[in-house]
């Protein structure tokens, strides 16, 4: 599938992507962020997974809170069928409630069905403003107080939260040689915040942190307001 790896074409109005499935899913990122735009999915093997794979396994990634599943994202798609023959849905209609919906059957089906040779992509537009908070929790019901808490106060920039425990943290400082930016706790929280106002989004990230340490939610933490210079500020 690596050989077919063409982008068919990309409307940077309507933000609806079309290329085939053997496409690495960083390239499309990057082909896109010259647009304006972002892939909706993200994942850690995104520099050799192949997009059709992605739809292949229904593949969630990091972004899911704030776009999604594959099921809403993918527009159309072409597959072919165990028999040789292919099934032509390469639609790039966003609204269409004609008929069955065939490509939904093949979103997760894992190659049971046939093999996803190329898909229409809805992409979203890349956000200006990212917000990134890293936090330590002493229990697991204060992960969920803080989850909670998060879709409230954020809402709409909401765009990831994930949660590890403690014995993963010590794996990724043991095998992977990463810094633990905060002290150590049993449970760490990463939340994240994409928009497009700086003020505002940033303005609402620290109404939120100022409340989940003040209720005992959180007990550490740690504030990147600047991705692109990697800034982070002790909270």
């Amino acid at each position: 599938m690596s050989l077919m790896n063409q982008v068919l074409s990309f409307d940077d109005v309507s933000g609806i992507l079309v290329c085939q499935a053997g496409c690495i899913l960083e390239s499309l990122d990057k082909l896109v962020e010259e647009k304006g735009f972002i892939m909706p999915l993200d994942l850690g093997a995104k520099g050799s997974c192949h997009i059709g794979g992605n739809i292949a396994t229904n593949a969630a990634g990091l972004r899911l809170l704030r776009y999604g599943s594959l099921h809403g994202n993918v527009l159309g798609l072409e597959a072919v069928l165990p028999n040789g023959k292919i099934l032509d849905c390469l639609s790039s209609l966003q609204k269409d409630n004609t008929g069955f919906d065939l490509k939904q059957l093949f979103i997760g089906s894992e190659g049971s069905l046939g093999v996803v040779t190329a898909a229409s992509i809805l992409v979203p537009r890349r956000p200006k403003s990212i917000n990134v908070a890293f936090l330590g929790c002493q229990s697991f019901p204060d992960v969920l107080d803080t989850f909670k808490l998060a879709k409230i106060m954020l809402g709409e920039i909401l765009s990831a939260f994930e949660f590890q425990d403690e014995t993963s943290m010590e794996l990724v400082t043991t095998y992977l040689g990463l810094h633990n930016p905060i002290r150590k706790w049993p449970f760490y929280v990463l939340v994240e915040t994409s928009g497009s106002n700086d003020n505002h989004d940033e303005e609402k990230m620290n109404c939120f942190l100022e409340k989940v340490l003040s209720e005992n939610m959180a007990q550490d933490g740690t504030l990147a307001t600047d991705l692109s210079k990697v800034a982070k500020t002790k909270v």
